[in-house]
C-alpha cells in the first residue's frame, strides 16, 4: 500500500528529497496510515523552505482561518511564530513536525497543534480580550468553512469513548449501566450481587479509569497528536459533545 502512495508523493512535491532512514522508520511503523501526509511533515523536519511553502500551500485554508481567528495577533507575526514552532523548534523544544505520526490527517494534527500554539502566543503576548476567551471559543473557528473542525473531533472523540466502553469487562459494564442509567446507589448495587460496597466503588473506579485511558490512546492514534495535547482537546469538547456513560451504555 505504501508503494503507490509513495509514488504518489513523490509526484505531488518532485523537488523533495529521497526519503531517508528516518521516514523509512516511521513509515514502517504500525500507527503510519496517511504515507503522503508522512511524507510532506519529513520534509518540513528538514527546515527546507521548499518544504514550508508546500506545507502552507497545502494547508493554506486552515492557516488563513487562524489567522482570521486569531486577529488580535498582526497575521505576518502569527505566521512567523507558527513556522518557528513547527519547523524549526529551540534549543530546549525541537519542530513539532517531528511529532506528526501519520496515524492521522496531518490537517487535523495542524489544527489541534497550532490551535495550541496560538493560544500559548495569545497569552504570553497578554493582547487585548484574551483574559476573557476560553479554549472552547478560541477553537471555534469563525469561518464557516471549518465548522467541521469540532464536529470532527467531536466525531473522533465519541468513536473512541464508544470503543473504550466496548472493552470494558462484564462486570464494569454491567455496574456501570447500574450506576449511570438506572441510577442506582453504591448500597443498592452492592445488595443485588451480594458484594461489599467497597467492591462495587472500586469497580466502577477502575472502569472509569479504563475508560480514561483507552480513549486518550485510542485519540494519539487517530488524530496523531501528542498526549499532552489531549487534555485540552477533551475539556474542550466537554461542552459540544455528549460522554454520557448513560447514552453510551444504553446504546451498547
Amino acid at each position: 500500500m505504501s508503494g503507490p502512495d509513495l509514488a504518489a508523493a513523490r509526484a505531488r512535491w518532485p523537488h523533495a528529497p529521497e526519503p531517508d532512514g528516518t521516514f523509512t522508520e516511521r513509515l514502517a511503523s504500525a500507527a503510519a496510515t496517511r504515507v503522503e501526509d508522512l511524507y510532506l511533515a519529513w520534509w518540513c523536519s528538514s527546515g527546507d523552505d521548499a518544504a514550508i511553502e508546500a506545507f502552507e500551500s497545502a494547508h493554506a485554508d486552515d492557516l488563513r482561518a487562524l489567522a482570521t481567528r486569531f486577529r488580535e495577533l498582526p497575521a505576518d507575526e502569527l505566521r512567523q511564530y507558527l513556522r518557528i514552532k513547527l519547523f524549526v523548534g529551540s534549543a530546549d523544544t525541537p519542530p513539532r513536525i517531528r511529532d506528526y505520526s501519520g496515524s492521522g490527517s496531518l490537517r487535523s494534527w495542524l489544527r489541534v497543534t497550532a490551535v495550541r500554539a496560538c493560544i500559548d502566543l495569545v497569552r504570553a503576548t497578554g493582547a487585548q480580550r484574551h483574559e476573557e476567551l476560553d479554549e472552547a471559543e478560541l477553537l471555534g473557528l469563525a469561518d464557516p468553512q471549518h465548522a467541521t473542525i469540532r464536529a470532527e473531533l467531536a466525531a473522533a472523540v465519541k468513536t473512541a469513548f464508544a470503543a473504550a466502553v466496548a472493552t470494558l469487562a462484564p462486570r464494569q459494564r454491567v455496574f456501570l449501566r447500574h450506576a449511570y442509567v438506572d441510577h442506582h446507589t453504591l448500597e443498592q448495587i452492592a445488595a443485588h450481587y451480594a458484594v461489599h460496597r467497597t467492591t462495587v466503588a472500586r469497580t466502577l473506579a477502575t472502569a472509569r479509569e479504563h475508560l480514561i485511558v483507552e480513549t486518550r490512546a485510542a485519540l494519539v492514534a487517530e488524530m496523531g497528536v501528542a498526549d499532552d495535547e489531549l487534555a485540552s482537546v477533551i475539556r474542550l469538547l466537554a461542552t459540544h459533545i455528549d460522554l454520557s456513560l448513560s447514552r453510551v451504555l444504553v446504546t451498547a
